[in-house]
């Protein structure tokens, strides 16, 4: 039973009658009436999932994960892997070849053709270029029907791919939740502060205890997901949940600041706090506020390829989603 249901049966029930005379009979209708609002509540809220799948033998472990939403869901996937104009380190021609049968009939036979195919089409057109994508791609289809699985290029980490995904997002979304895979190693060209000092063994240990973390602040077990889902739903105040809290923006105040510019926002708060790792849950009142397909595409242009860190867009980006919720005066939530 919705608000509005109930409201019209209350109304029919008390019709030439007041409070004074009611009976108790009357009382233990309402009160059942009631339970069954919150009940409505509870599952009413249209939920987004979106993962940025950017190492793609972590999925079997983000399943684990999504496991623990009891509540109906729609599931979009992001697939990132490559860099326009650079060529993969695993691009197979011959695969390829076989995957888009197109291309042999178009006398596209060769390793430099194909190659040169790949480069100038493949990856604008969506096309698939080893046989594990295909594989990865019905692996999630089998997980949960009609999902939404979207490609683009690697460019913005995780804050790009979800830019993306978001423009896909149903327009009545009323809850999201954004994850993304995370190893703390960066690549092979640029690799992360953690991998320079540690070394890979202990730097591999870090990153998996930090992606841990992260995903028992939104995903822990079922308990804590119906907590945090009725939150959203019973208190107005609640934009967003995760992890943890920081307010350590000094090094990507100037990147915000462009953004800021860009988008033509400006935060009401001076220091707000945001959620590190950008794993969380969000209202999405909030975003639909302050996202538009053209201002997206606005930050997307200006965010860098690659694995880069700090001062950059992508950690600005970062900052910024725990400003769009104080400038719409909600409240940042750990549940746990």
């Amino acid at each position: 039973m919705t608000h509005k249901e109930f409201y019209i049966w209350l109304d029919g029930l008390m019709t030439n009658r007041d409070w004074t005379t009611i009976k108790q009979i009357d009382i233990e209708r309402i009160q059942n009436k009631i339970k069954e609002v919150k009940d409505d509540l509870r599952y009413s809220p249209k939920i987004a999932v979106c993962v940025h799948l950017y190492h793609h033998d972590m999925w079997d472990e983000i399943k684990e994960y999504l496991n623990n939403i009891d509540h109906p869901y729609k599931l979009y996937v992001n697939i990132c892997e490559y860099t326009p104009n650079e060529s993969l380190p695993d691009f197979n021609w011959e695969e390829y070849l076989r995957l888009n049968p197109d291309l042999s009939s178009n006398n596209l036979l060769t390793k430099d053709k194909v190659t040169k195919h790949f480069l100038r089409f493949g990856i604008k057109e969506n096309r698939n270029y080893k046989q594990t994508q295909i594989d990865l791609i019905d692996n999630i289809n089998s997980y949960k029907d009609n999902s939404v699985i979207l490609k683009s290029p690697n460019k913005g980490m995780d804050i790009g791919g979800f830019l993306y995904t978001y423009k896909h997002v149903d327009d009545d979304t009323d809850i999201i939740l954004k994850i993304h895979t995370k190893r703390g190693l960066g690549d092979t060209s640029n690799p992360s502060n953690s991998l320079k000092v540690h070394g890979v063994n202990k730097a591999k240990k870090i990153g998996e205890e930090w992606f841990k973390n992260l995903m028992n602040g939104v995903l822990k077990n079922k308990n804590q997901v119906n907590n945090i889902i009725n939150e959203f739903t019973l208190n107005p105040k609640c934009g967003m949940v995760g992890f943890k809290l920081y307010n350590n923006y000094s090094v990507n105040i100037k990147e915000m600041e462009k953004i800021y510019k860009l988008i033509n926002v400006h935060p009401t708060e001076k220091n707000p706090f945001f959620v590190g790792g950008t794993t969380f849950w969000v209202s999405n009142v909030v975003m639909k506020k302050y996202f538009t397909n053209e201002n997206i595409d606005k930050i997307l242009d200006i965010l860098p390829y690659g694995y880069v860190h700090e001062p950059s867009p992508n950690h600005a980006m970062e900052r910024i989603f725990g400003c769009f919720v104080y400038n719409d005066q909600k409240e940042i939530k750990i549940i746990t």
